[in-house]
């Protein structure tokens, strides 16, 4: 992350240091926690990382420019040492601790650890990720260093930037203008590429968020302000400048406030402008800080610089230590959860910033120097732990219970029946809707609805669904299921769309993504859009120690309350009572968890076409009873009007009958 540069940025000669960078880097973190601990408080925390992505590209280009500026030349090789100072201390402490912690509190939290592992080792987490299908934005099948996927980016970007720079300015000697030019150019690509490969059928969220392409704009920002700024003295605003640069920090940190309380993943918007628009917003306030000198002491005031000191170790730990105490009995109070991840995470990283992550940097030299048992045993402690570490994850099954389970789904979607032709019978077109069941007569008086029937349903879900595919399969033979590890709701729309229009979306449409992320009711009645009025839409809600869920549910619950064709197939309420017939990550479904699945979604699915069969029920009736209504009122004649059959009534032209005389 940009922290890792603090390190170079403190070494460096005052002249050369820009205020406000590592109380920026305390800021960045501070959303990336909201994010992870309280999501429905700072759902787009996320955006710390694309800060932290800008102050890097920022103090890395400086520093090579400087360094070139002072010795005409740049040393690639010291410069990848001090990275490695930097970086390897203190991470491989975490997973020298997190292993064996989550070995004997979670098993199931090394699912997948080897793969985690050897990303970690090679900085190519994002990348193996991306192969495994894994998502930063799931809840069901966390990995414990998903974290990692950020610092990986970097190293990468460490790697073939410093070798770029080079090359334009020594080998090439371009202007400083022309490398501008390049680096905002390639941002742009950046940014753009982000947008194309956030959605199928180009990729897909993951691959959007986790790519090195697609997420390097905040990098070249970086980039691009500090090879415009230049290697020289950093020239102080005065005057109005000073006032409008000051306005610009201040509307630059306005903005960042703004999108980590606004923006959400549940939605598009942060792939399609909102993380560069955050990346934008980073450069506007680095640039005002380091040139008015009162915003950058804001910046930087103590309680700030201190946190922003560690903040490298602070982002390595609190994701491994957060799934570890969600995990154990704490997970039933998610704000107990996310309070003591906190105090855990600042606890331990200002620990390894002082023995662990300080001398390293140092090249070990400590002054005064420290009594030898305070560097062997603490090594040999780390030592230990991180044998233990390569054991557990050489040796560790990667196929987990919950694994298992959806592999086990895996296999029965891809053994099931051939779909039924499409037919208008089936609501297999694009605009078909539900068979029409024959209308009750005015007479009945009990409503009637039709069968269900699997052929009926086209299913869309999240690893949760595809645990519970064989129990679906045998209580709706015929469903047609789509389910995918780590999918939220967010692609939701993309999917519906495809299957409507190639004819192949039924008439019920069951949606179970609500796991992985918040839930958006702007997304809710997109998809409402795609499936339209005509078909019966049941959305699935979601279990899950996970401090969005709850929000999540009662979103979709107030949604289903507002449209007559939109239920809520109530699954946390169903399982909770049973916890065993869960894994033991307690989210996806056993075999006698997916039997409960198939009952909460059939018996949603039964609810709404009894709703849906007594509102048709009542209709008729309203309608008999307005054609005898207009029957009564067609008999009845109209004021002043003579009645053909009884003329001798009327007084107006009757004959006076003579009063008979006395």
């Amino acid at each position: 992350m940009p922290f890792l540069a603090s390190s170079s940025a403190a070494s460096a000669s005052p002249s050369s240091r820009v205020s406000g960078l590592t109380g920026l880097r305390s800021l960045a973190v501070v959303a990336v926690l909201g994010y992870h601990l309280l999501p429905a408080a700072v759902p787009g925390g996320l955006i710390g990382v694309d800060v932290f992505f800008v102050v890097s590209g920022f103090i890395v280009t400086r520093l090579l420019l400087r360094e070139r500026a002072r010795t005409g030349r740049v040393s690639l090789g010291a410069f990848w040492a001090r990275r490695a100072r930097r970086i390897l201390p203190a991470l491989a402490l975490v997973l020298a601790v997190c292993i064996p912690l989550a070995f004997l509190v979670a098993p199931h939290l090394l699912s997948g650890i080897r793969r985690q592992l050897i990303g970690a080792l090679t900085f190519s987490s994002n990348w193996l990720a991306i192969a495994a299908d894994g998502d930063y934005f799931q809840a069901d099948q966390p990995d414990l260093f998903t974290n990692l996927w950020s610092l990986a980016v970097e190293e990468q970007f460490y790697l073939i930037w410093p070798l770029l720079l080079v090359l334009l300015l020594v080998v090439v000697r371009w202007r400083r203008r022309a490398v501008v030019v390049l680096a905002l150019v390639l941002a742009v690509l950046s940014a753009g590429a982000m947008v194309l490969l956030s959605a199928p059928p180009l990729g897909s969220p993951t691959r959007a968020y986790f790519g090195t392409d697609t997420h390097a704009f905040g990098l070249l920002l970086g980039v691009a302000l500090a090879v415009g700024m230049g290697a020289g003295e950093v020239r102080m605003a005065t005057g109005r400048r000073a006032v409008a640069r000051t306005a610009l920090g201040v509307a630059s940190l306005g903005v960042l406030v703004a999108l980590a309380v606004v923006l959400s993943d549940a939605s598009p918007a942060a792939a399609h402008g909102g993380l560069a628009l955050a990346s934008l917003a980073a450069l506007g306030l680095i640039w005002s800080a380091a040139t008015v000198p009162p915003l950058g002491r804001v910046l930087d005031a103590a309680p700030l610089s201190w946190l922003g000191e560690r903040s490298y170790a602070v982002y390595l730990w609190h994701w491994p230590l957060l799934l570890i105490l969600g995990a154990t009995p704490l997970a039933a109070q998610p704000l107990l959860v996310a309070v003591v991840t906190a105090a855990l995470s600042i606890l331990v990283a200002a620990l390894s910033y002082a023995f662990v992550e300080a001398p390293f940097r140092r090249g070990l030299r400590v002054h005064p120097p420290l009594p030898r048992r305070h560097v062997v045993l603490p090594a040999l402690v780390v030592g230990v732990l991180a044998v233990a570490s390569a054991g557990i994850a050489i040796g560790h099954d990667d196929a987990s219970a919950a694994e298992a389970l959806v592999e086990r789904g895996r296999e029965a979607i891809a053994h099931a029946a051939p779909a039924p032709a499409a037919s208008p019978q089936t609501g297999s077109g694009a605009d078909s809707g539900p068979t029409p069941s024959p209308s009750p007569s005015p007479t009945s008086t009990a409503a009637t609805p039709p069968p269900i029937l699997g052929t009926d349903i086209t299913a869309v879900g999240d690893s949760v669904m595809l645990a519970a595919a064989p129990e679906l399969q045998n209580a709706l033979p015929g469903i047609a299921i789509d389910a995918q590890v780590s999918r939220s709701m967010w692609p939701a729309t993309g999917i519906l769309s495809s299957l409507a229009n190639d004819g192949a979306l039924r008439p019920t449409v069951v949606v179970g993504l609500a796991t992985n992320g918040g839930v958006d009711p702007d997304l809710l009645a997109d998809i409402l859009g795609i499936v339209g009025p005509d078909r019966t839409l049941v959305f699935v809600n979601a279990h899950a120690q996970r401090s969005w869920i709850p929000g999540g549910n009662a979103t979709l619950a107030d949604f289903a309350a507002a449209y007559p064709n939109v239920t809520v197939a109530d699954w946390d309420g169903a399982i909770t009572p049973y916890p065993d017939d869960l894994a033991g990550d307690g989210i996806h479904p056993q075999p006698a968890g997916g039997d409960i699945y198939a009952a909460v979604v059939t018996g949603a699915i039964a609810q709404a076409h009894l709703d849906e069969a007594q509102a048709a029920d009542a209709a008729a009736k309203a309608a008999a009873d307005a054609a005898r209504e207009a029957a009564k009122a067609a008999k009845k004649p109209a004021a002043g009007t003579a009645r053909p059959d009884d003329t001798q009534h009327d007084d107006s032209h009757a004959v006076p009958t003579p009063t008979p005389t006395p």
